[in-house]
């Protein structure tokens, strides 16, 4: 039977399907009290995608790269030494203490079992990346795997000779693009797969040399949607000059404005079936889902970077042969019935609430541990005293819950209070994806304080770099650049940046201008070529003839700005298209939004 229920966080109704009952029945776990945003908020506020910090070594006091701030109250050792056999995390082993929440004791042992400085496997030759496994000769590469020879990636899996890209899977020799697959010489642009020399290109498939169209399957030799020969694309072509920063910036205008023209299906994937949400690619039986790929019965899961996953709620990052995973984030290889866990990797198995463990099954509330069994709050049990005692601690939070400073209780079941966060609210991907201001979020129970920021002693004023890549000289290197931005937007600008070798290479071979933005402004600048996880409810553009826009009556109106005139005939003929969808196009965005079957009628 569907259940509505009220938020405990948000106030807000929401509702339990039938299906989510019988997963929380097949995992052993009560039914949630926060709803599905709120708590996908929660876990977000325990991941830092990629902001980095100098922060004390607490075995050689030295400072060191860290993914944790120095105000941070709990304490890091530098990697290599963490995963090393130097040091005993059970050694902070402790009985449980029936006199206070489980919750309450847990945050004492993270505040003293030292965690690892960065949150990385398996890397070879790579500086400042984090959040990623088998990576090689990288640079600022973040929650990525199997990539090489790149730099300013994040969310990528299995590129090659890439920079400055978001949410990239298999591509090579790929600039500034956002969600593109098994691409070759790709740049700037969004939603494509199998492509090959596209520039300022969206939801293209199988083309080669395009530039700034939008909608076109297995094309070659297109300039803004109109087909040329090769004769006539190359001499276009010519004629712009991509190496200076000024030509580009109008080209993208121009090509930005061209995609506005054409309609967008209602969400980004293929190859699914029976799925919801967006960016959900090669799934079956996913519903409510974003950024995943290979997803199999599951429900509001978001980041599943390299799948397969099967089994799955409430389930963010990673993946890699992942089952029966409930409340969790950053997760994979191997892992198997884990719930309210974060950064365990790999090869676990029945673990409940812990952080950092590998290699290990059967740990409750457990922190660093690896090769290990029956083991709870890092001290060791038998199985059958194991097991008893996981029973009784059970009950003892349900009935002495923890209550975090907002007021929320916290009994068996629930993720860990965003105040446990290693980081405040700002520096974390719930930021990014719901910001909020400091009143807001201490009100909701979220931790916020101040970090050191870095000081830059700029070198070279942001008006002073050369606009084309063709006057740059390798003096550039040893530059301290100021941003255009200069710390003045709402994009963590962090005021200047420098050019690394292979990044400068890159460009010249390219024929690409230089950045005039510090990382994490061109970070925010993709972000706006990507839909957030966030859904409404709508109703398909297509009028019949054109697109319209829906309004609440049911006096249909034409649209007046951007109409698209339909190219084929559709299943509802000349009548306005009835069918309503679930989409991450937000009512008042710009773009034309169809349904599949309207869309799959003008595009494919």
């Amino acid at each position: 039977m569907t259940e509505t229920r009220i938020c405990q966080n948000c106030k807000q109704a929401f509702t339990i399907e039938p299906e989510d009952f019988d997963f929380y029945a097949k995992i052993k776990v009560p039914a949630p009290t926060w709803c599905p945003e709120c708590r996908f908020k929660r876990r977000m506020a325990w991941r830092n995608d990629w902001h980095l910090f100098y922060k004390i070594d607490e075995k050689s006091g030295k400072k060191i790269i860290s993914f944790i701030p120095e105000e941070s109250p709990v304490k890091v050792y530098e990697r290599d030494y963490w995963f090393s056999d130097g040091w005993d995390p059970m050694s902070y082993g402790r009985e449980y203490d029936w006199n206070k929440p489980f919750l309450e004791q847990f945050q004492k042992l993270l505040h003293t079992v030292p965690l690892p400085a960065v949150s990385a496997i398996n890397m070879s030759a790579c500086v400042f990346c984090m959040n990623a496994n088998h990576l090689k000769n990288c640079y600022l590469v973040r929650a990525a795997t199997y990539t090489e020879d790149s730099a300013y990636l994040i969310w990528d899996h299995a590129s090659k000779q890439c920079f400055d890209s978001h949410m990239t899977t298999a591509c090579e020799l790929g600039y500034g693009n956002v969600n593109v697959s098994r691409s070759y010489k790709t740049f700037f642009s969004a939603d494509s797969e199998d492509c090959e020399e596209t520039i300022l290109c969206k939801d293209c498939i199988g083309c080669s040399h395009c530039f700034g169209s939008i909608g076109l399957r297995k094309k070659s030799y297109y300039l803004f949607n109109k087909p040329h020969t090769r004769e006539e694309y190359a001499h276009k072509l010519a004629e712009f000059d991509f190496g200076s920063a000024r030509s580009l910036q109008n080209l993208q205008a121009m090509a930005y404005a061209n995609w506005q023209k054409f309609p967008h299906k209602f969400m980004h994937g293929r190859h699914n079936t029976n799925v919801s949400g967006d960016y959900v690619y090669g799934s079956k039986n996913a519903k409510h889902c974003f950024r995943a790929r290979e997803l199999e019965d599951a429900k509001f899961c978001q980041n599943i970077l390299e799948g397969s996953a099967k089994d799955c709620y409430d389930y963010s990052n990673w993946g890699a042969n992942a089952n029966l995973v409930y409340e969790c984030l950053v997760v994979g290889i191997g892992v198997s019935n884990l719930r309210f866990c974060t950064q365990c990797y790999p090869n676990v198995k029945n673990l409940e609430y812990c952080i950092f463990c590998g290699n290990s099954s059967d740990l409750f509330g457990c922190i660093g541990i690896r090769n290990k069994q029956y083991v709870i709050l890092n001290r060791q049990y038998s199985r059958n005293d194991y097991y008893a005692l996981r029973e009784k601690i059970m009950a003892h939070m349900n009935e002495v819950p923890y209550v975090d400073g907002g007021g929320y209780a916290y009994r068996y079941g629930e993720f860990f209070p965003p105040e446990f966060s290693f980081y405040p609210y700002p520096v974390s991907a719930a930021h990014e994806f719901f910001p909020m201001c400091e009143t807001e979020a201490k009100e909701k129970g979220y931790a916020w304080y101040p970090v050191e920021k870095q000081k830059h002693q700029i070198t070279l004023p942001a008006d002073a770099l050369p606009d084309h890549i063709k006057d740059v000289h390798d003096d550039i290197l040893g530059q301290v650049i100021e941003c255009c931005h200069r710390e003045q937007c709402a994009e963590e600008c962090v005021g200047a940046f420098r050019i690394i070798q292979a990044e400068l290479d890159f460009c010249r071979r390219m024929n690409l201008p230089l950045p005039r933005l510090c990382p994490n402004c061109r970070h925010y600048e993709r972000l706006k070529q990507r839909n957030p996880p966030k859904f409404w409810e709508r109703q398909c553009m297509c009028g019949g003839g054109q697109s319209y826009h829906p309004v609440p009556s049911d006096n249909r109106q034409l649209t007046t700005d951007n109409s698209y005139a339909n190219t084929a005939s559709h299943a509802h003929g000349t009548s306005p298209c009835p069918n309503t969808f679930q989409t991450s196009y937000a009512p008042d965005r710009p773009e034309i939004v169809y349904c599949e079957q309207c869309y799959n009628a003008e595009v494919v």
